[in-house]
């Protein structure tokens, strides 16, 4: 039979395990004396009470040197029913100093570790994002450019069309400004087609009799000069073309309006041979300004152009060709061949403006 153990604090007899024991001084607590509670008791390990110390020894120690707030443990000063003061560890503290050490060098070891690991996972994160980020706005911007290239190619080819079109009216434009002025000269005269040829006709009778006909008052003396102009084809048997000169261009611009008045009030019967004392088949008889060979066959070409066209209107004034497409359209002068091909792509262009 085991022999009876005291407690050191109250002096009283501890029955059952339900004790204290510090190694180095080999006194007794009972749970209480020693300020720990049961349920606490219970769950401590052997190590754990191997490191309990007993009030005694601990206030022994804080004399020597008070160790109670280092890092190694926490203590707190408590007073036990003998009256005496000692120090209580908590679960963590009641551990063998050398273990408390490894166990602080391998926690402090894991936090570093973790802490690299996650910092290192942060930054290939964020690079792997970076990287994501920038081939994506390299892609948006690639795409962009791309509409924005294809754009400016389709502008640019229509800028160069239009102006290969103005560069080629200018061209135009300048040649026939040159053209016309080698040409130009004060046409004061008439053209008359369409009158049966005599062997003996008075040429100037014939144009003042015409006159009478339209209710145009002109004398002889403004009439300077009248002939028949030369046949290309001698196998024509077509009239050749009586020439008139008068003695100003507004006079020959008054009897060209007094003859247009004259058709445009008959109609059905529009100057022709009958009106100049011409009997027998009855032929149209036309008055127009006398043309250079150039700008008649710029007329005729313009008469054919404009027919395909649909122009409605094709005279020439002052020795120039001019059409209209309506009554109330604007005139065009024809300068050149050029300018009906010109005449083309101004009806292509009207009719894309009106379509779309």
């Amino acid at each position: 039979m085991s022999p009876t153990k005291k407690c050191s604090g109250c002096l009283g007899n501890i029955k059952g395990d339900d004790y204290l024991q510090y190694p180095f001084c080999e006194q007794f607590f009972d749970v209480d004396c020693a300020n720990v509670p049961v349920k606490k008791f219970r769950a401590m390990t052997k190590d754990h009470k191997c490191a309990w110390k007993c009030p005694d020894c601990a206030m022994k120690q804080k004399k020597i040197g008070d160790n109670s707030n280092t890092p190694v443990r926490q203590s707190s000063i408590v007073h036990g029913s003998a009256g005496g003061s000692f120090v209580e560890m908590d679960d963590s503290a009641n551990v063998t100093q050398c273990n408390k050490s490894q166990q602080s060098k391998q926690s402090k070891k894991g936090v570093v570790i973790g802490d690299i690991a996650e910092e290192r996972l942060r930054s290939i994160v964020r690079q792997e994002l970076a990287e994501v980020m920038k081939s994506t706005m390299k892609r948006l911007v690639r795409e962009e450019l791309s509409n924005i290239t294809g754009q400016l190619s389709s502008f640019h080819d229509s800028l160069t069309y239009f102006n290969d079109c103005f560069e080629n009216l200018k061209k135009d434009n300048e040649k026939s400004n040159t053209i016309i002025k080698k040409l130009e000269f004060d046409n004061n005269e008439l053209k008359i087609n369409g009158v049966p040829e005599k062997k003996s006709e008075n040429l100037v009778n014939v144009f003042l009799r015409m006159t009478q006909s339209i209710n145009y008052s002109i004398s002889i003396e403004d009439v300077l000069h009248g002939t028949r102009v030369a046949k290309l084809n001698r196998d024509n048997n077509r009239p050749r073309s009586i020439i008139a000169k008068l003695r100003s261009p507004r006079q020959r611009d008054a009897l060209l309006a007094a003859v247009a008045s004259f058709n445009k009030k008959n109609p059905k019967n529009k100057l022709n041979s009958t009106h100049l004392g011409h009997e027998g088949l009855i032929t149209p008889v036309y008055v127009a300004e006398h043309l250079t060979p150039t700008n008649k066959s710029l007329h005729a070409a313009a008469r054919l152009k404009s027919r395909d066209l649909s122009y409605k209107f094709v005279w020439v004034r002052n020795g120039r060709v001019y059409v209209r497409k309506e009554e109330f359209s604007q005139a065009i002068q024809i300068k050149n061949i050029d300018s009906l091909k010109h005449l083309e792509y101004l009806v292509f262009f009207l009719f894309y403006f009106l379509k779309s």
